[in-house]
């Protein structure tokens, strides 16, 4: 019996310091699905003044900016791309107030920049417009086009900069999946590693010295990790934009502290549970001993 308990024992502890291992990966990439880490990021490299949507595709100047500046728009198209990647809401949400005149004299700039078809040229490539026909005057082409691309001007002068720059919602929607799927399987650890310590307690003689000592070497396997990918990222990041290596730098950084701050957590639980083990032990050989001599006495 106490063969397999050992056999058992050893296989257990496999799986746990894998998952204590893996679950230190999952609980440092897991700040990048939210907001925060890129505000921040952002904010404190300076990218912030570098944005201009006021120009997507060359138009004019037609979304509403407050006071607040560009910020305030870039960090909620950040929080709703987030929570949509998430799951936590169903739709992507784009929303962004603009102009209305300053838009419809963009678009009507766009139309007229348009070339006029040749003789029997189809005007439209499936939704794309290729060509305006000569018997079509502007007004009506621009019509024809935001009616091909589903484009309309939401409520209070809001549109969707989703359709508007015909972002790639199949590709957006497949992240999601894998967003998702990562969570499911970031909670899933998390579940793991507690059953698995728990089995471990109650089928070990030591009680903690089995996962004190998984979980010092899946700590100290997670801190050989992040200096390792600390050398790499520091290699890998280009220095020829300054804004974009401040930004990467700050990025990696909180992933690279977030490794260390795991592995010397874990690290620090295992040698608790390996020394407390003793303890358990001796407290254990006390009982024992103290049953056999009221056996005896009886």
């Amino acid at each position: 019996m106490g063969v397999w308990k050992n056999v058992l024992l050893i296989f257990i502890s496999l799986f746990l310091v894998l998952s204590v291992f893996l679950l230190g990966i999952f609980w440092s990439l897991h700040t990048f699905i939210y907001p925060q880490i890129y505000e921040k990021a952002l904010g404190d490299s300076g990218a912030y003044n570098l944005f201009n949507l006021s120009e997507i595709q060359g138009g004019g100047n037609f979304l509403k900016i407050g006071s607040g500046g560009i910020q305030p728009i870039v960090n909620r198209l950040l929080e709703n791309t987030l929570s949509y990647l998430r799951g936590d809401t169903s739709e992507l949400n784009w929303t962004i107030e603009v102009d209305k005149q300053k838009l419809n004299d963009f678009f009507v700039k766009s139309a007229e920049d348009v070339r006029i078809c040749n003789s029997g040229e189809s005007s439209f490539n499936g939704t794309e417009p290729v060509c305006r026909p000569n018997d079509v005057n502007v007004s009506e082409y621009l019509n024809k086009v935001l009616d091909k691309k589903n484009f309309t001007l939401l409520e209070e002068g809001k549109v969707d900069l989703a359709n508007f720059l015909e972002i790639n919602k199949t590709r957006i929607e497949e992240v999601r999946i894998y967003v998702m799927n990562y969570n499911e399987i970031y909670y899933g650890l998390i579940a793991l590693v507690v059953l698995l310590i728990g089995v471990m307690f109650f089928v070990s003689d030591s009680r903690t010295r089995w996962s004190g000592a998984d979980l010092f070497l899946g700590g100290a396997g997670v801190f050989a990790t992040s200096l390792i990918v600390s050398q790499l990222l520091l290699t890998s990041i280009p220095s020829e934009i300054g804004f974009l290596q401040k930004t990467s730098n700050e990025l990696f950084g909180v992933f690279t502290g977030r490794l260390h701050t795991y592995s010397f957590v874990v690290t620090g639980m295992g040698i608790i549970g390996f020394v407390l083990s003793f303890f358990i032990s001796k407290k254990k050989k006390e009982v024992e001993d103290n049953e056999a001599l009221n056996e005896t006495t009886l």
